[in-house]
């Protein structure tokens, strides 16, 4: 019993003294400079839209997901699940979603942070959902309706429908 207490009071020992070491070298106090090799990695991935970036932290819920692709369009939901902080994750798209061209045209928070982007041709809505142990963001990209590639009588006024009463 001695013999696993004195064994649990080194590796605690060590873990601390790791922990200052790393510290210090977050400070700048005695430590090399980070490589360039680690501030340059990106902070995330085109995946499924080519103009949409992920964050590394996120992994791709492959059952809540769904893409439908044509040679001129591609749309769906993709969702990705991860254990970051709701607020940062929607500061990451509203910072790098317009470098790929797209504008936010709303945003909604505390709940839930939904936003709303678009480009001429598409629109893509970011759902943020803060949940107890991870954090989900559902991306749906869609095209406009209102782009000028739908036919003139998709265009009209919705036709009214004569329900059953």
């Amino acid at each position: 019993m001695h013999k696993i207490f004195i064994t649990t009071l080194a590796i605690v020992s060590l873990l601390a003294l790791g922990g200052c070491d790393s510290a210090l070298q977050n400070r700048g106090e005695g430590a090399p400079a980070k490589s360039t090799q680690s501030m340059s990695k990106p902070m995330g991935t085109y995946q499924e839209f080519d103009d949409v970036l992920i964050p590394n932290e996120m992994e791709l819920d492959q059952k809540a997901s769904f893409v439908f692709e044509t040679p001129q369009f591609k749309t769906g939901i993709v969702t990705y699940k991860g254990r970051v902080d709701a607020v940062s994750l929607a500061n990451f798209f509203e910072k790098e979603l317009p470098k790929d061209n797209w504008r936010l045209r709303s945003k909604m928070k505390y709940n839930r942070t939904i936003m709303v982007f678009e480009k001429p041709d598409r629109d893509c809505v970011v759902n943020i959902i803060d949940e107890t142990f991870n954090t989900v963001v559902e991306i749906m990209v869609a095209p406009r309706q209102d782009s000028g590639s739908t036919p003139q009588e998709m265009r009209s006024a919705p036709m009214e429908e004569n329900l059953p009463q």
